[in-house]
């Protein structure tokens, strides 16, 4: 990253023999040419160090309430100003205007990871079919409970809120932004290159907070809503994000290198579990990879796995030796890593620099700043 604040340098030393040399160039015309070079430096180092370095995981969480707010319509007042007259008998006079404003009817819900929302059009939220359903698996009919709703002119001024009842669990999923240093540096660690024909997975966006995308092929059969109600027991005491990844009967069993090369071993909280075998049968090799501070439990749920039928019972096995085993890899240990700017960053940036320089140079020597009595 050096590069771009070395890069800089050389228009202020440049800046500097123009203010010098040319009367049309003045010490505060310098500094802001200079100080521009710097910006742009630190701009293109951000933008680059991100550009290699930006990564999400998943993080588990569980839904502790629902709640419907009912429209309703809001009364309040705004200052305006307004002017008499005209030319030097013009006056300027202030009044109070009451207003109204309307609060549409929307469901909201609220879980260990925040408000969780569905992408809804103008809202944040989630529908009301997904509130119903939420107060079934609650087995709660909504509570009606006063609401801080200040001006409230017309419409409800309750808002009615399901909670859990049963102690049941609806899982839900969210994405955090991270500094992966390891994506950015793959060669600093022992991963395989993938040839381009073998069948691996790209790595799965969940794009609901409801259902995630930790079972691929196969897998599935273990069925989604347990495996993330998993997720979501382990999540907030391991920080654990396990994936469950399968192959073909007959697959290689060199495929589960190659998928742990493909994702640089995984994000922040993966454990990724590969197998090839068919569904809720007993697989024909298992690998598991993943960044941990404990290598053994890769090598238990390995043999555990291996010996089990892949179905929903197999669940409660690989959550039992997590509990007990698996340590999130502290990633501080990798902060030794330097970052190299992406390949683009070098032209990208000279050609702004360039433009950024003479453009305001050509600003500098065409406006009325001189220096008193020519040149240096």
């Amino acid at each position: 990253m050096w590069f771009f604040y070395f890069f800089a340098i050389i228009p202020a030393v440049v800046g500097a023999l123009l203010w010098v040399k040319s009367k049309e160039v003045v010490w505060w015309e310098w500094l802001v040419g200079s100080g521009v070079g710097f910006l742009l430096a630190i701009i293109f180092h951000l933008i680059s160090f991100y550009a290699v370095t930006g990564d999400t995981e998943t993080w588990s969480g569980r839904v502790i309430s629902a709640t419907h707010h009912p429209w309703w319509k809001e009364r309040y007042t705004e200052t305006e100003t307004y002017t008499t007259g005209s030319g030097k008998n013009q006056t300027t006079h202030f009044r109070t205007v009451t207003k109204y404003r309307d609060h549409p009817e929307r469901w909201t819900c609220d879980s260990t990871l925040g408000e969780i929302g569905e992408g809804l059009s103008g809202l944040a939220g989630i529908s009301q079919s997904k509130f119903l359903e939420i107060a079934k698996v609650f087995e709660c009919a909504p509570v009606k409970t006063r609401a801080m709703k200040l001006g409230l002119c017309a419409g409800d001024p309750n808002i009615y809120v399901v909670t859990n009842k049963v102690a049941a669990l609806i899982p839900v999923t969210t994405t955090k932004i991270w500094t992966n240093r390891v994506q950015a540096s793959p060669n600093v660690f022992s991963f395989i290159d993938v040839p381009d024909n073998v069948p691996v997975y790209a790595y799965p966006q969940s794009v609901s907070p409801w259902v995630s995308g930790r079972l691929l092929g196969s897998a599935k059969c273990v069925g989604i809503y347990e495996w993330d109600q998993m997720n979501s027991r382990l999540g907030p005491t391991k920080k654990v994000n396990i994936l469950l990844v399968a192959f073909n009967p007959d697959a290689d069993s060199m495929l589960g290198q190659y998928q742990e090369a493909k994702w640089f071993g995984g994000k922040k909280n993966d454990l990724v579990i590969t197998y090839a075998g068919s569904p809720c049968q007993l697989p024909k090799w298992v690998y598991t990879f993943g960044w941990t501070e404990q290598e053994i439990v890769k090598r238990n749920l390995d043999a555990l796995v291996g010996r089990t039928a892949i179905d929903k019972d197999v669940i409660s096995l690989i959550e039992s030796e997590v509990r007990e085993n698996y340590v999130i890899k502290d990633w501080s240990k990798f902060d030794y890593i330097g970052i190299s700017p992406p390949g683009w960053a070098y032209p990208v940036f000279l050609l702004a620099m360039v433009a950024a320089q003479t453009g305001f140079y050509f600003f500098a020597h065409s406006n009325a700043h001189k220096k008193k009595g020519g040149s240096w």
